[in-house]
């Protein structure tokens, strides 16, 4: 588990230049989009205190700082490169925006204190994935919610196999040529395709305290937003 850890970490160190960009490229801009919905969903919340875990360059949690400003919002992501970046943007500067380099199987916040987790295609890189839900639902305050953003290997047979196509041929090429690192971007195709399936994922939630509240489909499938409740 330590081993895959320090390979994520040394993997998106080396990308977070390119980090966004990429992002782009791979889900064609519509990652944005997604991320506006979940945004969107949050904002609907009564929160003080909201994690945003694999917070990357910040887009999510800046939106969050913006919006709740009385409030504190924790940008919480393993890459030192990913956190540095975002601080340094300068467009994404809150007083109550907070950023912590660390790993998310032992979060640093006491029991019960957290209203709100955000984790947006961040949860298929964790190298223990059962412990890092533990965790969450450990910070979490009873009846709060996480929400789970990440691309899905559950694709509707219609688009499957251009997807798999342009995953699998073009995305590792665009990677080569952006970012120069095939390998990572190879990487993060084989994590999407080994990522559990709905149902799983939600069993493995239940398992470890979580009810599913809510899930919506984005483009046949490519990806979900999943709401857990810590009960």
């Amino acid at each position: 588990m330590e081993i895959k850890k320090k390979i994520i970490k040394n993997l998106f160190n080396d990308v977070s230049h390119k980090y966004d960009l990429m992002n782009d490229l791979m889900s064609l801009r519509l990652h944005r989009l997604w991320k506006k919905d979940l945004i969107k969903k949050v904002k609907k919340e009564k929160a003080k205190v909201i994690l945003d875990l694999a917070g990357g360059t910040g887009d999510i949690s800046s939106s969050l700082a913006k919006h709740f400003k009385s409030g504190s919002v924790y940008l919480y992501d393993l890459s030192f490169e990913m956190i540095s970046f975002a601080k340094n943007n300068k467009n994404i500067s809150y007083k109550n925006l907070f950023y912590i380099n660390a790993s998310a199987d032992q979060l640093a916040f006491k029991d019960s204190t957290v209203d709100i987790i955000t984790l947006a295609f961040g949860l298929r890189n964790f190298s223990n994935l059962e412990k890092c839900i533990r965790e969450c639902r450990r910070v979490l305050k009873y009846g709060k919610k996480i929400y789970v953003l990440e691309f899905s290997p559950s694709v509707n047979e219609m688009i499957s196999p251009l997807y798999e196509y342009y995953s699998s041929k073009i995305i590792p090429v665009i990677g080569k040529k952006v970012a120069n690192n095939k390998s990572a971007y190879e990487y993060l195709i084989d994590s999407i395709k080994n990522f559990p399936q709905n149902k799983e994922l939600e069993n493995i939630f239940t398992k470890n305290g979580f009810f599913c509240y809510n899930r919506k489909k984005y483009l046949g499938g490519v990806a979900y937003l999943n709401i857990f409740t810590k009960i």
